[in-house]
């Protein structure tokens, strides 16, 4: 297995059993007028009226301290009128006031009210046709808790960016089973500039994702682009993507550029699963070649320089050669996974860890009232 020079994103975290969720709902429900029974059970995955909670209530997240070190708890509070898809606001931060006016299983996000979703796969934890579950930092969870539940967001287009609305843009995320890609509000940071402090999904531009900075432990925005089958004879004018989508659009090196050069490789190199997602074979990612080194004797230590796909082929020439044999552009992310060579050497597993797979929208602005 080849290793690359990089940062670990280490594993993505279990989902806490849902019984956990209400260990701090009792000084919430003590709180709040209507409460019948303080020390009932609140579930914000269950139907609508079976959450545990007094009639008129809704199972939610309470914000009771906002800022650098966002605190919260779930609860019951009173359901609101507003509905999914709608205009939602926010009380202040508080026992009593920290919560949204959407109607029961809805959360309020970015102003917008959105479905209530699970990650346990379970009946009540999946979204509608066309909208996916993510998770929100500070949404069911504090710090780098795993968040109890999360909000469906929209699917769309990473390459083209609809139907992603403005302010908005179209981000990846790939989870241990799936690639997903969801509408979310814009990240600022654009090609090459360094993320500083937590990454998260939309932590830069539309059409640019985190990865690896050329430091160590440096993690960077890196532009999205729509690859080609590339090696030796073969495309070689797409080794930076196809147009309108190539990295040199997007702010990146030409690939023939020595000190600095980027190609497209293919996004099924970032999925830590074994079958192919939407994405695995139709969306690529512009990787700066020139600064990164790989395992060319099978030692676990980097020791040669990652190579260009236009100089592969699809025999085995290039170190490690494989037993049985295997195909150089695959082993370096040049072409689609296919059932000839699924999921080939370097195992995406081992060789990617060191591409960062952040697994939550970064915290909106509540709308407050």
């Amino acid at each position: 297995m080849a290793v690359l020079a990089g940062c670990d994103a280490g594993p993505e975290p279990a989902r806490p059993a849902r019984d956990a969720a209400v260990t701090d709902s009792q000084p919430i429900d003590a709180a709040t007028d209507a409460a019948t029974d303080a020390s009932a059970v609140c579930d914000p995955l269950a139907p609508a009226g079976q959450a545990g909670c007094p009639v008129g209530h809704k199972c939610t997240w309470v914000t009771l301290a906002d800022g650098a070190t966002p605190l919260g708890v779930l609860g019951c509070m009173p359901a609101g009128p507003v509905h999914v898809n709608g205009v939602c606001t926010s009380g202040p931060p508080g026992v009593t006031t920290g919560f949204d006016d959407c109607v029961d299983g809805a959360v309020c996000v970015a102003g917008t009210c959105a479905d209530i979703c699970g990650f346990g796969g379970g009946a009540n934890d999946a979204c509608a046709v066309g909208l996916s579950c993510v998770r929100h930092a500070g949404l069911f969870a504090n710090g780098a808790d795993d968040p109890l539940a999360g909000a469906c967001q929209p699917n769309c287009d990473p390459l083209t960016q609809t139907p992603c609305g403005p302010g908005q843009g179209c981000y990846v995320v790939a989870s241990a089973t799936t690639t997903i890609a969801v509408c979310a509000g814009a990240g600022v940071l654009g090609h090459g500039e360094r993320i500083v402090g937590q990454v998260f999904i939309n932590s830069c531009l539309p059409g640019m994702q985190a990865r690896r900075g050329s430091g160590p432990g440096e993690l960077e925005c890196g532009a999205l682009c729509r690859p080609a089958n590339v090696y030796m004879g073969m495309n070689e004018a797409h080794e930076g993507g196809i147009a309108p989508a190539t990295c040199a659009a997007r702010g990146a090196a030409p690939p023939d550029d020595a000190a600095a050069g980027e190609s497209c490789r293919y996004w099924w190199a970032r999925e830590p699963f074994v079958e192919p997602s939407p994405f695995s074979n139709t969306l690529g990612w512009c990787f700066r070649h020139t600064a990164f080194q790989y395992d060319s004797n099978g030692d676990q230590a980097v020791d040669a320089p990652f190579p260009r796909c236009v100089a592969l082929t699809t025999g085995d020439v290039v170190p490690p050669i494989g037993d049985p044999p295997h195909n150089d552009a695959a082993y370096f992310w040049c072409v689609t996974l296919s059932a000839l060579f699924a999921r080939p050497v370097p195992d995406p597993t081992t060789t990617d860890p060191a591409e960062p797979r952040p697994d939550r929208l970064a915290p909106a602005p509540r709308a407050g009232r």
